[in-house]
């Protein structure tokens, strides 16, 4: 897709703003009424988690896709630092959740995927964030000074 790297989320995840740099960071973008499939971040127990809709009770689901409640989105574009990753594998302290996906096979079979987000290792980490990035739209691809 031709992206390259922003400098400056670069910057950020090796010297940080304000204090220590952050361990992990996420790339999110202002979530829009299309953008029901993936997950958006949480301050849960005074941690950073991802959700995902596929983990959110079905009597809440439209809660979820609300743009109102939950205003950001997951990009799946992650920087981690890699001394960080080496201390929590090393520490056995890497914990993820296992999401339960119930799915329907166009053969008529009804079948469960066991699947972990990548995105939901940032409750992992020392000084987690969400960066937030602009999306611009043009005709009906997808632009982003990266890409």
């Amino acid at each position: 897709m031709g992206a390259t790297v922003d400098l400056s989320i670069l910057n950020f995840v090796v010297h940080g703003a304000e204090g220590a740099p952050p361990e992990f960071v996420m790339e999110v973008t202002d979530k829009t009424r299309a953008d029901v499939k993936g997950g958006t971040l949480i301050d849960y127990e005074n941690r950073l988690m991802l959700l995902e809709i596929a983990q959110v009770p079905k009597d809440y689901v439209d809660e979820f896709k609300s743009v109102s409640k939950f205003r950001i989105f997951n990009t799946n574009n992650l920087w981690v630092r890699l001394d960080a990753i080496k201390r929590v594998v090393e520490k056995n302290e890497l914990e993820m959740e296992v999401i339960v996906n119930p799915k329907h096979l166009e053969r008529g079979i009804d079948v469960i995927q066991l699947e972990t987000a990548a995105g939901a290792a940032i409750k992992n980490f020392k000084g987690s964030c969400g960066r937030l990035i602009s999306i611009l739209w043009k005709h009906i691809a997808l632009k982003e000074s990266r890409f």
